[in-house]
This record gives C-alpha cells, sequence and structure tokens, in this order.
C-alpha cells in the first residue's frame, strides 16, 4: 500500500491531516480506494480519525518505542512461558511450517507477506498461553509501528526471521524459561531497531 509506505518512511510526517482529495491527487487514484485505505490504516493503528472523519497521521516518537517495547518484553516473554507447558507437537509443527513460510519471504524481500506471516506466529503461540486477558493486551500494544517495523526498515527481515530459531528450538525442548529468554531478546532488538529508525527521522526532521 503506497500510502502505508509513505508514512512509514516519513514522507508523510506524524500529526499530518490527511485529506482524500489531496490523497487522491497525490497518488493518482480516486476517493474511493483512499478512503478504503484510510480504513486500513486506522486499523493499523498508524492513523487517528475522529468523529467527524477527519483524519491525522498517528504520531510516534522514539519514548512511545521504549514505553511499547519494555511492556511487550515482559508480557510476551511471560505469555511464551505460559504457551511452552501448552502447545501441542502438532501445534509446534505448525509453527516450523509457518517459520519456513517466514523466512522463505524473508529471503525474496516479500514485506507484507512477511508481516502477515509473522504475526500469525506469534499469535499461534500466545493464543496457545490460554490468557485472553494477556493476549489482549499484547495485541493492543502491536497497534501502529511496531508489527510495521520489518516494512520500514532495511535489512531487518531476514535477521528478524532468523531470531525466531531459538524461540522454536526452546518450545521443542519444554524450556520455556529459554524461550521467553529467546522471545524478549527477539523483542529488544526489534525495539532498539525501531527506536533508532524513529529517532533519525525525528532528527531528521528538525
Amino acid at each position: 500500500m503506497r500510502m502505508r509506505e509513505a508514512i512509514l518512511t516519513g514522507e508523510i510526517k506524524g500529526g499530518e491531516r490527511l485529506v482524500h482529495e489531496d490523497l487522491a491527487t497525490r497518488f493518482g487514484t480516486s476517493r474511493i480506494p483512499v478512503r478504503d485505505a484510510l480504513k486500513r490504516l486506522v486499523f493499523d493503528g498508524l492513523v487517528d480519525a475522529n468523529d467527524r472523519g477527519v483524519c491525522h497521521v498517528s504520531t510516534f516518537g522514539p519514548e512511545d518505542v521504549e514505553e511499547i517495547y519494555a511492556l511487550r518484553e515482559m508480557l510476551e516473554g511471560h505469555a511464551v512461558v505460559r504457551a511452552t507447558a501448552q502447545l501441542s507437537d502438532d501445534e509446534i509443527a505448525e509453527l516450523e511450517r509457518l517459520q519456513g513460510e517466514i523466512e522463505a519471504a524473508a529471503e525474496s524481500g516479500d514485506k507484507e507477506a512477511y508481516v502477515e506471516l509473522n504475526q500469525t506466529f506469534h499469535r499461534e503461540i500466545y493464543d496457545s498461553a490460554d490468557q485472553p486477558r494477556l493476549a489482549r493486551l499484547i495485541y493492543g500494544l502491536w497497534q501502529g509501528m511496531p508489527p510495521l517495523t520489518p516494512m520500514a526498515i532495511e535489512n531487518r527481515l531476514v535477521h528478524a526471521a532468523r531470531e525466531h530459531r531459538p524461540i522454536l528450538a526452546a518450545l521443542r525442548e519444554r524450556d520455556g524459561q529459554a524461550a521467553s529468554q529467546a522471545m524478549q531478546a527477539h523483542i529488544a532488538t526489534a525495539g532498539r531497531a525501531l527506536h533508532d529508525y524513529v529517532a533519525s527521522k525525528e532528527g531528521g526532521a528538525r
């Protein structure tokens, strides 16, 4: 989606008002695709819309990254411990199948497929923890930039995909503590990459 890419790369700035007619002209399309795209971006957490339907790009600074990723490390690290005891052999085999598709998408540079498969991979784990309130908290923290980090940051895809391998190895061994440590390391690495990226965009805008 061209509009999402423009937001992720900073071509469209945080806080900028999004007007249907201007966007249609900018991207060479009609108002209907723009309207549909904005609905999707609101769902993704990249755009905020008020009660009158006025849209602005969501703001996301380094301090937001620090807060969100600290919470993600804690919550997702706990969720994977719970999931380790719950996952069946068949479910782990499904995670391994997903991992193969994730690595293939990363190697081919298919960012859209990677993001979708990556979210499915993590959801499969956290849903298996059988703690719906915990899952809702985690998925709420995914709104906005966090799940789309690989789409914004160059060379992140392959490295991020490979960070799943120690998580899977720990799950296979039914080692909840090792799975938690691997998950937290994976999230921390993504958090540092996104923090540096957002900070660089803020610095460039000054």
